[in-house]
């Protein structure tokens, strides 16, 4: 795409010819940079390998504990997710290995997504309705990614069928409405209840593996004082061949939630600026398998007291497909994931996640399916960089599989979004930079060369150090601001 185009985020046409221009030696660059930069234990294959199967050996181990503890609700099942599942996992030399799964419950009614909410009806609730005598299909609404369920609505279903206006319901009809209600309350699947009961199995189940482990050393719940309401997970941490790890184990509902069949097709016109190309003309179809997506299907997750959708098995399966054209959009995700954890989140505050680079990456990737866009390292990350760049600027990143949800738009204090604001700014600068002249960014980060003489990056550069010293306070405010952040974005699930 590069020298096609006038960049929508602010990048002159001149540029991209120039950056179309680069000598190979970029490219060789890019290439050294993956191989030797992005944390060598990428090219310890056999060592990951082997750290995968024993976390994997100690968590079928602990459910299968679980499972015994409380066998009418867990599976026993535990399913790995997320960048270890996806081969996307990247780690700074002072962090862990981390390792999320899904902990399926059981669950026997089916559930028909019925809309979506922008407000709070009056009587939702986040506890998933078990009563036998209910049909077995329960509508629930989605409110942001939660899954919210009306139960006036549902208790006054089976009766309205019956009444031809609501008017004729009598005393006994509200009498029973309301113990209905009671009923269904008292036995719904409360997702907080379930969080607590799975970190109550595996605390006991931890008393018999710290004898049994191999090769494992100081296992450990780190929310050691309990589950609270907004606890995003049951979280272990250990020691696997002497290198930390850290487990996440969350409590799932699986396959009860069809994936809307609208989904590839949604009207995407108020992506245009993302899309490169005539107004009418037609876009190819990126080349993952849609009916494999859905046959995935659409999970619920407990987390902050409500069950919470979950694309994680999906985004997997859309990994699986994504370079099956030769390209190379994993290999320069990758790159981006290690350049934010080493750089960025150091410098500035968590604001920008792996799951928001991969979901900068689907949307790349839908907008722009053509091959040469990903064909070597160079034009991928162009094509990655003018994605993120532009998200920045609009500070609008939509959910790939729920485009309505903008992972940019907090709703906390105005403080707090200001600071937050700020912080996207100096990223898109730091994108605009690296977009200028990849090799000079890389040698600039990396500190292996200065930048040399007069030229656009050099003058960019300024810009992006005039606006660190001119915020750095609110950086740095912005850092140890408390935000409990949601987990479903920051370890993928």
């Amino acid at each position: 795409m590069a020298g096609k185009y006038q960049s929508e985020a602010g990048v002159p046409r001149e540029m991209e010819e120039e950056q179309a221009e680069f000598p190979s030696h970029v490219q060789e660059l890019l290439k050294c940079f993956l191989g030797n930069h992005v944390y060598p234990e990428q090219k310890e294959h056999q060592r990951r390998k082997q750290e995968c199967q024993l976390v994997q050996a100690l968590v079928s181990r602990i459910m299968a504990s679980v499972c015994k503890c409380k066998v009418e609700l867990f599976t026993g099942e535990a399913i790995l997710v997320g960048s270890q599942a996806q081969d996307l996992h990247v780690q700074t030399e002072s962090s862990s290995s981390d390792y999320d799964f899904l902990v399926p419950i059981h669950y026997n009614m089916n559930l028909i997504l019925m809309g979506s909410l922008y407000s709070k009806l009056y009587t939702p609730k986040g506890l998933l309705p078990v009563w036998d005598s209910l049909k077995p299909e329960v509508p629930v609404y989605r409110w942001g990614n939660k899954v919210v369920v009306d139960y006036n609505k549902l208790i006054m279903r089976d009766l309205l069928e019956r009444k031809t206006v609501d008017t004729d319901l009598t005393e006994e009809d509200i009498k029973t409405i309301n113990k209905q209600q009671q009923q269904i309350w008292k036995n719904g699947i409360d997702p907080f209840h379930v969080m607590k009961t799975l970190w109550d199995c595996v605390q006991e189940a931890l008393t018999k593996e710290r004898s049994l482990a191999t090769g494992i050393r100081n296992i450990k719940l780190e929310n050691t004082v309990g589950i609270t309401p907004v606890s995003p997970a049951v979280q272990l941490s250990a020691e696997v061949n002497g290198r930390p790890v850290s487990i996440d184990l969350v409590p799932t509902i699986r396959n009860k939630v069809d994936m809307s069949m609208d989904w590839p097709q949604q009207d995407l016109r108020w992506l245009s600026n993302w899309w490169d190309r005539e107004q009418g003309a037609e876009q190819r179809k990126p080349t993952w398998n849609i009916m494999e997506i859905y046959k995935t299907g659409t999970d619920l997750v407990a987390k902050n007291s409500y069950w919470r959708l979950t694309f994680s098995l999906a985004e997997t399966q859309l990994l699986k497909d994504i370079d099956t054209d030769g390209g190379c959009r994993l290999k320069v995700l990758r790159m981006l994931k290690q350049i934010n954890m080493e750089k960025w989140v150091p410098r500035y505050g968590k604001v920008l996640t792996s799951y928001h680079l991969k979901m900068v990456l689907f949307w790349a990737s839908h907008l722009n399916p053509e091959t040469e866009n990903w064909a070597m390292e160079l034009d991928a990350l162009g094509t990655l960089l003018k994605v993120l760049e532009f998200s920045l600027e609009k500070k609008q990143l939509p959910s790939y599989f729920l485009p309505s949800m903008n992972f940019f738009d907090w709703h906390r204090s105005e403080e707090e979004n200001s600071l937050k604001n700020r912080v996207l700014e100096v990223l898109r600068l730091e994108v605009r930079l690296m977009r200028c002249s990849p090799e000079q960014y890389l040698q600039l980060s990396c500190d292996l060369a200065k930048p040399q003489g007069p030229g656009p990056f050099i003058q960019r550069a300024r810009e992006l150090d005039e606006f660190r010293r001119k915020h750095q306070k609110d950086f740095e405010e912005f850092k140890n601001l408390k935000i409990s952040s949601d987990r479903s974005i920051n370890r993928e699930l």
